[in-house]
């Protein structure tokens, strides 16, 4: 599927620069990420007995509110084309393209507990520095980690929940 998304995701992405709308086509392909998500709707685009056109308005209609004329234009193109199936991973990789150019980079942090803004604010200048980049964190609270967190920015993994540092005491006194 991404074999397919790419060149869409390429073109969504020099438009979107050209006119500088990066972010504004980012929430446009978010919202349409998320329709798609939806499994009522995912089953209507997977369908092939479903009619192109009547598909494109009903994610036009659902999708209102979040779209442009050229986000509308893109989902006519997409069910046109029989593409819509594509839109999520069409998004992703805008995402990625996003965030290149502009020198960012999306981290993820697992926290046993949920993390305040102060928090958050040191985590985001800490990985900058490590980084050398731009960074934009998404945090979520996994409890099965007890304590720490495990932080993902691009290629990185950095481990420092309890559970990792049980297993590794584990594995030590096992030898």
């Amino acid at each position: 599927a991404s074999t397919i998304a790419r060149p869409y995701a390429q073109a969504i992405f020099e438009l979107a620069k050209d006119s500088k709308k990066l972010s504004e086509w980012s929430r446009q392909l978010n919202a349409l990420s998320a329709i798609a998500g939806d499994s009522q709707i995912n089953a209507l685009i997977t369908n092939p007995g479903v009619e192109s056109g009547q598909l494109s308005e009903l994610v036009i209609s659902v999708a209102a509110d979040n779209l442009d004329q050229e986000g509308k234009n893109l989902v006519r193109v997409l069910a046109e084309n029989g593409r819509l199936n594509v839109i999520r991973e069409i998004a992703g990789i805008f995402e990625d393209l996003k965030n290149e150019a502009e020198k960012t980079v999306q981290a993820e942090v697992l926290s046993a507990f949920a993390l305040d803004k102060d928090q958050i604010s040191k985590l985001r200048t800490a990985l900058k520095k490590r980084l050398g980049c731009e960074v934009q964190i998404t945090s979520h609270v996994d409890k099965s980690i007890i304590g720490g967190a495990i932080i993902r920015a691009g290629d990185m993994i950095i481990d420092g929940s309890v559970t990792a540092q049980l297993d590794r005491l584990s594995g030590e006194l096992s030898h």
